[in-house]
């Protein structure tokens, strides 16, 4: 009985995720678009007071402790302690299932930052190279952080043996 409930929200947990996750990656898909109807010509570099190449390397800096925090991030939420935290949560689904959600949701959110970070320099002048730069390695980092149901079903079990070793 036990099993398949967990079964079950492992499953629907997984769906919300993947629904989650291609929606701030189709999101990136967006940006491009949107900067394909303003146009190369929407603002030049040259015509721009900003120092592109200056915010250009101040955002891959800021990208790259983004994706290095972001792997850390990830695996302490995984090691469960933050367990506390989650377990007080609202949401009607077991404690594990809360805890790999956020640390999902947190990892592809400062994935999908990198993507906005291209956006912005695209409208202050940068141009479609740039742009296309901090879009890939955005949608890079976002495949390497999706929800995998491997990690999900760890952490279940993690779970079920730290509650059976409590009782």
């Amino acid at each position: 009985m036990e099993e398949t409930s967990e079964r079950g929200a492992i499953n629907k947990g997984m769906r919300t995720l993947w629904l989650i996750w291609a929606a701030m990656l189709g999101s990136l898909l967006i940006y491009i678009f949107i900067c394909h109807q303003l146009g190369e010509g929407f603002k030049s570099a040259e015509e721009s007071d900003v120092p592109i190449d200056l915010l250009r390397n101040i955002f891959f800096g800021v990208a790259a402790a983004e994706l290095i925090m972001s792997y850390y991030l990830r695996r302490f939420m995984l090691k469960g302690r933050l367990s506390a935290v989650i377990r007080s949560s609202p949401l009607n689904q077991p404690p594990f299932v809360g805890q790999y959600t956020a640390a999902v949701i947190i990892s592809i959110a400062l994935s999908e930052s990198i993507g906005i970070y291209g956006l912005v320099l695209f409208v202050l002048g940068g141009g479609f190279k740039i742009l296309y730069t901090f879009i890939v390695v955005s949608a890079l980092a976002m495949v390497f952080y999706r929800p995998k149901r491997e990690e999900l079903e760890r952490l279940a079990m993690a779970y079920k043996q730290a509650s059976e070793i409590s009782h």
